[in-house]
């Protein structure tokens, strides 16, 4: 994540993100937005959230008329985010125009904090506002975070929503992939015996069941993958559920090497197909069907044996990025 300081509306500002996403505005001294502000930032820009920062109020000017005119500058109405020492300067910048300059207002207090006084209040009519409180100290409460980051991005998501994308028949084919990525799955290495009885795998998160009766699952392989044949001729094969942990093997299995096999633990079991030692879930499969479809083999196995862990946390993979599971 890097910072770019360019001036708008006369004031020096940081940002974070892509220019075209929906702009959120933090006005005010970052620490006193959150204990650990820069998990938050990263937090609305994996939202798709463009974050400017406005530290300071510089200049003989007003600060409410600087703030104001940095609203203005600004190419759209971006959701604000304030610590309530702030709201002398906030409130009468957004004072009879507000709603034009601004899509919403979150007010970050302090602890045992939360009351807008009345007139404060009065001078925020028309702005949509919700105040949430600060987290001074994470280390004792490593959720407490997370919680907050969620609030606030659940809040933005009512009051300032990002708009949707639309892909048709004979678009831009880059625009249906980040759709499908917003689909979250496990990560798994796929693995088999090539024609001389060495280890062929590699990553894939396009995995599914199918039946229980009979047990059948799939997989998906892309045309162009170099060991297509290899698996399109493969009689057994297995996949291997990654969890958290193994995040490195999934890159290794993502790329093209010569063995990537060569420091990754792995075992047979009856058929002889490469089981990944520690994997969350291993299932070892007999080839049932090969479906074509489009670009990519629709692989089908029937589970002959199955192996797996409980009690770690899986590895997940959501809009291009691994993802950790968090529970609430």
């Amino acid at each position: 994540m890097t910072a770019s300081p360019p001036r708008i509306g006369g004031l020096d500002v940081e940002s974070w993100g892509d220019p075209e996403d929906p702009i959120v505005l933090l006005v005010g001294a970052p620490e006193r937005l959150s204990g650990d502000w820069r998990r938050s930032v990263r937090a609305l820009v994996d939202a798709g959230r463009h974050v400017v920062l406005a530290a300071a109020f510089d200049g003989d000017e007003d600060a409410s008329v600087a703030l104001r005119r940095l609203l203005t500058e600004i190419p759209s109405r971006p959701a604000i985010v304030c610590a309530d020492e702030t709201l002398p300067v906030m409130a009468p910048a957004l004072a009879v125009t507000g709603p034009a300059l601004a899509s919403c207002l979150v007010i970050v207090a302090g602890e045992g904090q939360g009351v807008v006084s009345p007139e404060v209040e009065a001078l925020l009519t028309g702005v949509p506002t919700q105040v949430v409180s600060r987290a001074d100290t994470l280390e004792d409460a490593p959720d407490r975070l997370e919680a907050e980051n969620a609030a606030l991005l659940g809040f933005l998501e009512r009051q300032a929503p990002r708009e949707a994308l639309h892909y048709q028949a004979g678009s831009d084919p880059r625009t249906l992939r980040d759709a499908l990525g917003c689909f979250a799955t496990g990560v798994t290495v796929v693995t088999t015996l090539d024609e001389a009885g060495q280890p062929v795998g590699l990553t894939a998160n396009s995995f599914s069941s199918v039946s229980l009766d009979p047990p059948l699952i799939l997989f998906c392989l892309a045309r162009s993958s170099t060991n297509v044949e290899r698996f399109r001729q493969a009689e057994h094969f297995a996949i291997n559920v990654l969890h958290i942990g193994q995040q490195p093997t999934s890159g290794v299995f993502a790329r093209s090497q010569a063995d990537r096999f060569q420091d990754v633990a792995w075992e047979t079991w009856d058929t002889g197909a490469p089981i990944l030692s520690g994997a969350l879930a291993s299932f070892e499969c007999g080839t049932e069907q090969i479906v074509e479809a489009g670009d990519h083999l629709v692989i089908i196995g029937r589970v002959t044996r199955a192996r797996f862990e409980p009690r770690r946390d899986p590895l997940l993979y959501f809009r291009g990025k691994y993802r950790r599971l968090h529970f609430s």
